[in-house]
């Protein structure tokens, strides 16, 4: 998974995770797995800055940072190239 596009809100970063999440993903025994070649989920983080709502879509803010986990399958999908994005609140 790479991070989310950016200047989503608060809901749509988290529906974008859980959506990526069920759609490839699956517990096995205690173990996220990947759907399609079964290894082990492991996670980067992603760095979402927050800005504010209030100045629509320019990305303005406190300059607050929210680090994410960032689950991806080292086999299918690779370490994550993408690590950062913005949240609107």
């Amino acid at each position: 998974m790479e991070a989310p596009k950016p200047r989503l809100t608060r809901n749509a970063i988290r529906t974008a995770f859980i959506d990526h999440v069920q759609t490839h993903y699956e517990d096995r025994d205690g173990k996220i797995v990947c759907k399609i070649c079964r290894s082990e989920i492991e996670q980067d983080i992603c760095h979402a800055s927050l800005h504010l709502a209030l100045f629509g879509d320019e990305c303005a803010g406190t300059g607050e940072v929210m680090q994410v986990p960032l689950p991806y399958c080292p086999r299918c999908e690779g370490k994550p190239k993408i690590t950062t994005t913005c949240v609107h609140v």
